[in-house]
């Protein structure tokens, strides 16, 4: 079997590929169909995700829990919510239909929504396979499924663009994509793990993860909410031109949150479960030092956006987006937060307190929505930026509260740190904001980095052992052998 650090660094590496190749695709998708094309495009993806916590109900975490734990019942589980997700898929196929004809929309928004929704279930019912793998720590097959998956969208899809084809067949450069992705699941769940492909409803394996998996449901749902609600509400009260500046801003904003923070806490939920059980302080110096690396890139990351808006969103985009620059620099202040939303999730989803969890985003999700009720019709995308922004800071204070009593950080440690780093990235924005408007946005960003790096080398912030850090995240298997050693 290959080793677990290698399988984790594949997938890492698929993740990097991943959010890359999505950002640069999605950018030549918005500049070729414009802000309104754009924008009932990115509501059809948004309305169709809406759904997907309605295929799988909250079971994919567990199924990769109890698969770790239990790897005789690997088959059984399996069977049993493949079957349940096929079943809902169906299910959630009709209900997008109903709903999105109830509403009224235009036909060519009905049309993409019923093929974003295809999209969806063939990408869930991809990840109960991948997930499966998940549970024997193998993400190898996962990560070759991501690049063929990313690959074919981008070479699809600029052909189409070359050919000029309408809003519609758009789409068709995802749907390629998910039937390779699955196929490429399929084939290996076969060839490695030798399951059956025989979907089943077995009520007595299904009960029992129901119960652990209504709070993961109930969370996911919170969450798709807040993901999705933004662009749907800005598109039925501000349009859909306003749904496209407001998604070309997101989703640069995105593709540095999912690739950095979600790659991290991929790799960090299942260290941080194994150390609840085993080792608190080994679990407490995870949590901290994973903070403390989130915000050695938030934080330039925040200064470094918000000076080169402009000069990033016209580069990309082109001026018809230029309302997006706002955008930008309101949603970049919200990244801190973004980043450490998902360290405080992977942290109570591993002890165990889902349930509070779902609590913090539910109460979450409803002010985002009280926001964006608010805030679109006075200020159009201007305010569901705003809305964004707000809502993350609420969330963090909610998750603070929260953990106080699962964890005891080492708060002077980690203020001098974070301090340290604010005044590298000042330094680093200074140097930014004096030769911008002398040279290429390109060169700037790069003098930015040196000049951020050589910062957080001077003042010694990373160290030998924080590097021990990152090899103990992506080693499971070293994470083991240290615990069990130190037990014996």
């Amino acid at each position: 079997m290959v080793s677990t650090a290698k399988n984790t660094f594949y997938l890492l590496t698929a993740y990097i590929y991943q959010k890359l190749v999505a950002l640069l695709y999605f950018i030549f998708l918005a500049r070729f169909l414009g802000a309104d094309n754009f924008g009932k495009y990115t509501f059809a993806l948004s309305f169709a995700a809406l759904f997907s916590v309605l295929i799988d109900f909250g079971l994919l975490p567990v199924l990769t829990r109890e698969v770790a734990r239990n790897k005789e019942k690997t088959q059984e589980y399996f069977s049993s919510i493949l079957g349940f997700c096929l079943l809902a898929g169906i299910i959630v196929l009709a209900l997008s239909f109903l709903v999105i004809n109830l509403i009224g929309y235009q036909p060519i928004t009905n049309y993409l929504v019923y093929l974003t929704t295809l999209v969806i279930l063939l990408d869930t019912l991809a990840l109960v396979f991948y997930f499966v793998f998940r549970g024997h720590l193998n993400t190898k097959y996962e990560a070759l499924g991501i690049i063929i998956h990313k690959t074919v969208m981008l070479l699809v899809g600029l052909f189409l663009i070359y050919l000029k084809v309408n809003v519609i067949l758009m789409v068709l450069p995802l749907l390629m994509a998910s039937i390779f992705y699955l196929a490429n699941a399929i084939f290996f769940v076969k060839k490695k793990l030798k399951l059956k492909l025989i979907p089943k409803l077995n009520q007595e394996i299904l009960k029992p993860l129901f119960k652990i998996s209504w709070p993961f449901f109930i969370a996911a749902c919170f969450a798709k909410l807040y993901s999705t609600s933004d662009t749907i509400l800005l598109s039925y009260l501000a349009g859909d031109k306003a749904v496209g500046f407001y998604s070309a801003a997101l989703k640069l904003i995105n593709a540095f949150i999912l690739l950095i923070a979600g790659s991290l806490s991929s790799a960090l939920y299942p260290a941080l479960s194994y150390y609840f059980i085993k080792s608190k302080e080994e679990m407490t110096k995870l949590f901290s030092q994973a903070v403390l690396y989130l915000m050695i890139i938030a934080f330039p990351l925040v200064l470094g956006l918000s000076i080169l808006a402009k000069q990033i969103i016209l580069f990309i985009y082109g001026p018809e987006y230029a309302p997006a620059i706002l955008i930008l620099i309101i949603l970049s202040f919200s990244i801190p937060f973004m980043f450490l939303d998902f360290v405080f999730v992977s942290l109570l989803n591993a002890c165990e307190k889902q349930k509070k969890n779902t609590l913090i985003h539910g109460l979450g999700t409803v002010i985002f929505i009280i926001l964006n009720l608010i805030l679109i019709p006075i200020l159009g995308h201007y305010g569901s930026a705003l809305a964004v922004f707000f809502g993350f800071i609420i969330i963090f204070f909610l998750e603070i509260f929260s953990t106080r009593k699962i964890i005891k950080v080492d708060k002077s440690y980690l203020f001098k740190k974070i301090g340290l780093i604010f005044f590298s990235s000042l330094i680093m924005a200074l140097t930014i904001f004096l030769v911008k408007e002398k040279i290429h946005l390109i060169f700037s960003c790069l003098i930015g980095i040196l000049v951020y790096f050589a910062a957080v080398y001077s003042f010694n912030l990373i160290k030998r052992q924080d590097l021990d850090f990152i090899k103990g995240i992506i080693n499971f298997r070293s994470i083991f052998v240290k615990t069990e050693s130190k037990e014996k």
